[in-house]
């Protein structure tokens, strides 16, 4: 049986970092954005007529506040690969931030390659 699973990720960041030997790396970070559920509040007894009306008002005091209103998205990690320079230049048609990248995990194959 041949299962495959396919996410589709954004290249969210990319650095130059040295590994143990002083050796420079080139790290990719491929993060899925999703969308932030919404508030939620949970009432017992008989307040639900309170809770409708003050719903609206504390949404908003949430999306106003920084920590809380970011657009309604978060990211989540799901591939960070170091390529050696030597492998980043050889890559012709090199990554970049923003880009969308789609992973493919295949029986005991992982593919990475760009958004068509």
């Amino acid at each position: 049986m041949v299962s495959k699973i396919i996410i589709k990720a954004v290249v969210s960041n990319i650095s130059i970092i040295d590994n143990p030997w002083g050796e420079k790396m080139i790290k990719l970070d491929l993060t899925e954005e999703r969308e932030t559920p919404g508030t939620v509040m949970i009432q017992k007894g008989g307040r639900d007529d309170i809770a409708r009306e003050i719903m609206p008002i504390v949404s908003q005091v949430l999306k106003s506040m920084p920590m809380f209103g970011t657009q309604g998205k978060v990211r989540i990690p799901r591939l960070t690969l170091y390529l050696t320079e030597d492998e980043w230049d050889k890559i012709l048609n090199k990554p970049t931030i923003g880009e969308i990248i789609e992973i493919e995990l295949n029986d005991k194959k992982i593919s990475v390659r760009q958004e068509e």
